[in-house]
């Protein structure tokens, strides 16, 4: 359930739809014209699309639940893309819409999770990585266009180290986030990094080690074939041959390094 928090007002502002209904920090929306809400995606969505009509909202508040009416402004608003980037139209200006708005905000709570969730998190995180790999030339396309054109670089993306000490000095430097959650950001920022590592480097690719992995797995099926068949064993795999593909990824990997680091200077990916 999501739950509001307030923004700072001037004496004399005329009071927010949010507020002269009565909601406070702290409050959580359960449901809205009697329809439960999990997500202030959906919050936002209803809000939204429910300009100048008065809407029931259902808040839990110190235990109690208490329903309150409340009627959205009319507001002209930019549009975003994916990324969280102001779309363009064909001029070049940026595009517009009309929502409604009642001037609260989601505000999170740290909510410790159980032993079992960590094995999900890490496939989680092992899955995202995959999907990078898998879409790694496009991405580095976007890095490209990005690091020398005026595209902005998608958070979600690939990064040097140099992203990821900025992101780390990013959050350590955040004072209005306490000690104990910016640990735990940087903790799970390491975790993330070697896990990104550890996939990164079984892609089946020598020098990396799922190159290895994989001409010992060649080589064991090589040996079950010939006794299979009953013949003499054929023995190791020449890697001397792998020498010019080896050297290929190197200058693959070497750009690619140098091309992500580029980017992170010039034009790096930001929390804030």
């Amino acid at each position: 359930m999501p739950s509001c928090s307030s923004a700072s007002v001037e004496p004399g502002d005329p009071l927010a739809p949010g507020a002269e209904a009565g909601l406070l920090p702290g409050d959580r929306i359960v449901a809205i014209e009697g329809e439960q809400i999990e997500s202030w995606d959906a919050v936002l969505a209803t809000v939204r699309a429910a300009a100048d009509q008065p809407l029931e909202f259902t808040v839990e508040r110190a235990g109690r639940t208490i329903s309150t009416t409340l009627t959205p402004l009319l507001t002209e608003r930019y549009v975003t893309d994916d990324r969280g980037q102001i779309a363009e139209g064909p001029d070049g200006e940026p595009l517009t819409q009309q929502v409604g708005f009642v001037g609260i905000a989601s505000s999170y709570e740290t909510v410790q999770q159980p032993v079992t969730a960590v094995l999900p998190a890490v496939g989680d995180n092992v899955s995202a990585v995959v999907g990078i790999i898998l879409n790694l030339p496009q991405r580095m396309i976007d890095v490209a266009n990005a690091a020398f054109g005026p595209e902005e670089r998608d958070p979600n993306g690939p990064i040097s180290v140099v992203g990821v000490g900025r992101i780390a000095g990013e959050i350590a430097s955040i004072d209005t986030i306490p000690v104990i959650e910016r640990i735990s950001f940087l903790t799970g920022l390491m975790a993330s990094l070697n896990v990104a590592l550890f996939v990164f480097n079984l892609i089946p690719l020598l020098p990396l080690d799922g190159g290895h992995v994989a001409g010992a797995l060649y080589e064991g099926l090589r040996r079950w074939f010939a006794k299979l068949r009953g013949k003499p064993d054929p023995g190791p795999i020449d890697t001397a041959r792998l020498v010019p593909i080896t050297l290929a990824v190197v200058l693959v990997l070497g750009v690619m390094s140098a091309l992500l680091i580029y980017a992170d200077i010039v034009k790096p990916v930001t929390l804030f």
